[in-house]
């Protein structure tokens, strides 16, 4: 491949400096009695400045070399011979030589100066979109693997990403090592050498960039699963405190051998520490879906998939609850939203059970995406009137969903309307995959 490509710059350069300036002058030969001698060196002088200006000086040169021959031989007397009987021609062609020289000394330095101006633009181009790319991905190996592709491409050079040096390598950062380096198929020039060492210095940046993003985002995750772990004692204290109260005084009652009870009454307890157990039993169920949710948040599994599907399969999880609940969806066929399945689905299923539990009977629940976000948006009315207060606990199934939410890049957000008796819980959602 090399060896064509010099062959083809090889004739090229052979073409320009040899074969045209003879064309020139045998192109004008048979009119030359029209022609002064001036006039053939001006026109050959033009073909020199042509060449400097498209090639490189040393072609132009060898092109000066060769018209200077060409119209030697075939121009001045004696023809076809070098030899000059005439002073004055040595003149002429010796500044015809010297200007030809010139010219290509000056359209030689041109070029070159052209060629760095396009090489940095080049260079600084590639830089900018490199940069550009680079802060777009999340995802440290993804970054290391666009650097690779782009370096590659525009240096012509195979490059690898290596942890310890070796030969052609360059570290990202000497002062830490550990990040590792570049290392290139072959010795680089000089050019390329800055380039290279100003791309890596560039990717350790948003290298490092992405680390402390990552640390920052893990900080606030922590900080948010301790004000939910805050949350949750409180949803516990209160939720398990009622039921609690109501089965030790039911239990005490009918244990006290002091206090006579009727069959009725000793009916009417029994009945109360059965449905108070119950209620309890649905509380240790939901602290065992907590802790499988946040079992399943420390490795988030984003993917894509259909949301009507998805509101499926949470009332498949719900389907005792939800035998006489009335839900209505507003959401396209082709709907879809990227986010981890099981997670998702344990928070749709809790929303739709707060409200069948303290509604009335129906929902509407509405999809909505936005350029960095999907929001399900639960609507229902409810029955009771919700009392607040710092002692009151939240229920778990919101807790729920505020983890899930969290652990998506999102919220949850719930409100109760007392003046329409509308309830809205809204789980919002980051659609950056992760």
């Amino acid at each position: 491949m090399m060896q064509s490509v010099f062959k083809i710059q090889y004739l090229k350069a052979a073409f320009l400096s040899v074969l045209m300036p003879l064309v020139v002058v045998l192109a004008i030969f048979p009119f030359r009695e029209l022609f002064t001698t001036t006039d053939i060196v001006m026109l050959q002088l033009l073909w020199v400045t042509w060449v400097a200006v498209r090639s490189n000086r040393r072609v132009a040169a060898l092109t000066t070399l060769v018209s200077v021959a060409c119209t030697d031989w075939f121009y001045v007397v004696p023809y076809f011979t070098f030899h000059i009987e005439n002073i004055e021609y040595v003149v002429t062609f010796l500044v015809m030589l010297i200007v030809g020289l010139v010219i290509s000394h000056l359209a030689g330095e041109l070029n070159t100066k052209v060629r760095d101006v396009q090489a940095h633009a080049s260079n600084s181009r590639l830089l900018y979109e490199l940069a550009k790319k680079l802060n777009d991905l999340d995802s440290l190996e993804e970054q290391k693997q666009l650097f690779l592709t782009t370096m590659t491409a525009h240096l012509k050079v195979a490059c690898d990403w290596q942890l310890t040096a070796s030969k052609q390598f360059i570290y990202l950062n000497e002062q830490q090592a550990e990040f590792g380096g570049i290392a290139f198929a072959k010795a680089l020039n000089a050019e390329q050498q800055a380039l290279a060492n100003t791309a890596c210095s560039l990717l350790y940046q948003v290298q490092e960039k992405t680390l402390l993003r990552e640390q920052s985002a893990a900080i606030k995750v922590q900080a948010e699963l301790e004000r939910s772990k805050n949350t949750l004692l409180r949803s516990l204290s209160h939720d398990l405190r009622t039921p609690l109260a109501t089965i030790m005084g039911a239990s005490s009652m009918l244990a006290d051998d002091n206090i006579q009870l009727s069959s009725e009454v000793i009916k009417e307890q029994a009945a109360n520490i059965y449905e108070q157990s119950k209620i309890l039993n649905q509380h240790f169920d939901k602290v065992m879906e907590l802790s499988k949710v946040n079992k399943l948040a420390e490795n988030i599994k984003w993917q894509k998939l259909p949301i009507l599907t998805l509101i499926s399969e949470a009332k498949s999880r719900r389907q005792q609850q939800l035998q006489n609940f009335k839900l209505s969806i507003e959401a396209q066929q082709q709907s879809i939203c990227f986010g981890d399945e099981t997670l998702l689905e344990i928070a749709f299923a809790n929303m739709l059970e707060n409200a069948a539990r303290y509604g009335d009977g129906s929902a509407n629940m509405q999809f909505i995406e936005t350029h960095n976000e999907y929001q399900i948006v639960l609507t229902n009315p409810f029955a009771n009137k919700h009392e607040t207060s710092q002692d009151e606990g939240v229920g778990l199934g919101s807790v729920i969903c505020d983890v899930v939410a969290k652990c998506h890049q999102g919220r949850f957000e719930l409100t109760l309307n007392e003046q329409t008796k509308q309830a809205t819980a809204i789980l919002i959602w980051s659609n950056s995959r992760g």
